[in-house]
């Protein structure tokens, strides 16, 4: 969801603000610079914000949702048939899309690269195998974008030959894809899981990037003829919409089954007992202690919490939580608004305890 809003957001800046992008992008670097240091500072001070704000709005800019959709733009842009009116509305200002699309990126490298980062390198095996491969997609993807954020500016580009500019040009692709397995990685386990909204946001990325795949495909191999490639897009799009379709719907089963297991807990007596279990939060792993008398869940202690405090406190959001397993006796329950990954962590970890604690 946050994702589709973010492109709409981005067609419409896109669109409406293309002629002064073009002539004067400074004030838009600037503009974009300061969102990123607002995010950044808003992630490292711990700063609360209203619900509605972090669960709509801080996301879109903090979390790379907006980045992510200016480069969707700068992909197609490449992509639309010559004289399109694709070609000739984002082809002129593909540059400055791409910069500014790179400055969000930075910020939001820099706002959880904090968290996510000293794991990998300091304790790696706290995260889940999924996340790690993310965060090390994220340092790759730093790494090839650097060159092309560089070189997109006019005055480097105008310093460096032609051919050595469009060969550098060509790590894009890379980038690309990396973008896509990093946001896929994320996403998917979590529309396993059934959190709320996910399989959108897994059918809309998905759909976007194969139809840009298939189509990139399609130019190369039809450059010169300007109809068929046309034509052909048009299939590609639509093969991409049943691909993106078809494995949603198979995520979806997945929950399903996930889901009535989930509910099948509540119907079981548990043997007594204390159990542990873990879940993965935002952060890194979530560890609680269950225990069971007369085979009912009695209480629920969270023994670790990685994740931050800002979206999820362990004191009120936590004991929240575990009044509400305790009352359904079971993890079919709703979890803290704006704080997804760590609401269902906890129930991942209570369902890892209870799976011990079923007769």
């Amino acid at each position: 969801m946050i994702f589709l809003l973010s492109l709409c957001i981005a067609l419409i800046f896109s669109l409406l603000c293309s002629e002064v992008l073009r002539k004067k992008p400074l004030p838009f670097y600037l503009g974009a610079a300061f969102i990123s240091l607002f995010c950044a500072v808003s992630v490292w001070s711990g700063i609360v914000y209203p619900d509605w704000f972090n669960s709509y709005i801080f996301p879109i800019f903090a979390r790379g949702a907006l980045a992510g959709a200016l480069f969707v733009i700068v992909m197609y842009a490449g992509v639309f048939a010559p004289g399109s009116f694709g070609a000739k509305a984002f082809m002129p200002i593909r540059a400055q899309l791409s910069i500014i699309a790179c400055i969000l990126t930075f910020g939001h490298n820099i706002a959880y690269g904090k968290t996510y980062f000293k794991m990998l390198f300091t304790g790696g095996s706290e995260m889940q195998t999924g996340t790690m491969i993310a965060a090390v997609c994220s340092l790759v993807m730093i790494a090839v974008m650097l060159p092309l954020f560089v070189t997109s500016f006019k005055a480097v580009r105008k310093k460096m030959n032609g051919k050595s500019w469009k060969k550098l040009q060509r790590l894009a692709y890379v980038f690309y894809f990396l973008l896509f397995v990093h946001v896929m990685l994320l996403t998917v386990p979590r529309a396993i899981m059934g959190a709320e909204g996910y399989d959108l946001t897994v059918f809309v990325y998905g759909f976007v990037f194969i139809s840009y795949f298939l189509c990139r495909i399609i130019k190369a191999v039809y450059k010169n003829d300007k109809e068929k490639t046309v034509h052909r897009q048009m299939i590609a799009v639509s093969a991409a919409l049943f691909i993106a379709t078809l494995f949603v719907g198979t995520i979806s089963t997945s929950s399903s089954s996930s889901s009535v297991a989930s509910e099948g807990y509540s119907s079981y007596s548990y043997k007594d007992g204390t159990y542990s279990g873990e879940g993965m939060g935002n952060n890194g792993k979530i560890n609680v202690d269950v225990t069971i008398v007369d085979g009912n869940i009695d209480s629920i202690e969270i023994t670790k919490f990685p994740d931050d405090e800002e979206y999820f406190d362990v004191s009120v959001d936590g004991e929240m939580m575990i009044g509400r397993v305790i009352d359904a006796q079971g993890t079919d329950v709703d979890g803290i608004s704006g704080a997804t990954y760590s609401s269902d962590g906890f129930i991942s970890a209570v369902e890892s305890a209870l799976e011990q604690a079923r007769q």
